[in-house]
């Protein structure tokens, strides 16, 4: 009845011509097609320039939608499909009459996308950063992992060689299949630090003294892995400590798949942010594969976090690469720390019993 005979039943979402500067006919048209219930309503309209013609006829349009909302009370938002087509005094009045203005298309499915997503209520106060005074240090390998581990982080069964003399002994407790590391290089794996000793022991042995190193850390293997994460902690200037998650391993840098929160984030959050990696699919079990232990996940994220919380002074970095994911468990298997108060011992190491804790 409000569009007219002209307009077709079947496309009532372009109200045509046939009722423009018909103030009450558009709005009986708008409030029909809103609902208190439903989350928003849009009117797609573009104002066109006072300078070059008369905005009069879209006006009225603005008029009716503002009443509309009065005589429905349901959700309404105005969208130029550009910024430039919304003038400013006009996003103000509909504002004031409890319409929301959006300036751009692409910008109105953004915002809305953002509003949509489920509000999980009162978050932890964000975790500010500390000034930094002087440069950090990286701490090592197998100290960074012993910090870490007393939050919780599951980490390889491990042991040092400080010297070419202890590498029998250490590789023969530790035991194989192992995975034998040099300590003081920044990319072990790029400059042939890295080793994954299957065989013998002395085939580990003469791998290990290859390597241009004059130590060494020797890691149980952690076999079965389903996907591998990247869990990364930076503290920013502006936002606090920023929790960064992504594809981890060999594909970090390859596939460029990470997403970010600010610390503290919740279970809820850091579990939705994973769901956002492409290698998601991976952790739940990519064509028939097993899936990934996602409470263990969970709980080494935690793990970093809970460390961050602990140890914010003096803090910059953290960054646990890769965390091997399997259907059983989550490892750190490599892990960073950049402090401004590192420690100058390197003599952490991890027992059977103490990686339990």
């Amino acid at each position: 009845t409000a569009l007219g005979p002209m307009v077709a039943l079947a496309n009532p979402l372009d109200y045509h011509t046939y009722i423009w500067r018909d103030v009450p006919a558009l709005t009986q048209t708008f409030a029909a097609m809103s609902d208190p219930q439903l989350a928003i309503t849009l009117l797609i309209i573009d104002i066109p320039r006072t300078d070059r013609g008369d905005p009069e006829d879209w006006l009225a349009t603005v008029d009716a939608l503002i009443a509309a909302k009065q005589q429905s009370h349901g959700n309404f938002g105005l969208v130029a499909t550009l910024p430039e087509l919304l003038p400013e005094p006009l996003a103000e009045r509909l504002m004031d009459a409890g319409i929301v203005a959006f300036s751009g298309l692409t910008e109105a499915m953004a915002a809305i996308e953002a509003a949509a997503r489920t509000r999980r209520g009162p978050q932890d106060p964000l975790l500010l950063p500390t000034p930094t005074v002087v440069p950090a240090q990286v701490i090592s390998e197998a100290q960074a992992k012993a910090d870490l581990a007393q939050h919780g982080l599951r980490v390889p069964r491990s042991q040092r060689a400080a010297s070419a003399s202890e590498l029998a002994d250490v590789i023969a407790s530790v035991g194989l299949p192992c995975v034998v590391k040099a300590e003081g290089l920044a990319h072990k794996s790029d400059m042939g630090g890295v080793y994954l000793a299957r065989g013998s022991a002395e085939d580990a042995i003469t791998a290990a003294q290859s390597m241009p190193c004059n130590s060494w850390l020797i890691e149980e293997l952690v076999d079965g892995t389903i996907a591998e994460l990247l869990i990364g902690v930076v503290k920013d200037p502006a936002h606090g400590f920023v929790l960064t998650l992504a594809a981890g391993g060999t594909l970090t840098e390859l596939l460029q798949d990470g997403t970010s929160l600010l610390v503290p984030a919740s279970d809820a959050d850091i579990t939705d942010a994973l769901a956002q990696l492409r290698i998601a699919k991976l952790l739940d079990g990519y064509r028939g594969a097993e899936p990934a232990d996602k409470e263990a996940v969970l709980a080494a994220i935690r793990a970093v976090q809970d460390y961050v919380m602990a140890h914010a002074d003096g803090l910059e970095e953290i960054e646990v690469n890769p965390l091997i994911c399997t259907p059983t468990t989550a490892v750190a298997v490599d892990a960073l720390i950049r402090r401004l108060d590192a420690p100058t011992h390197n003599q952490a190491s991890f027992s059977e019993k103490g990686h339990d804790t």
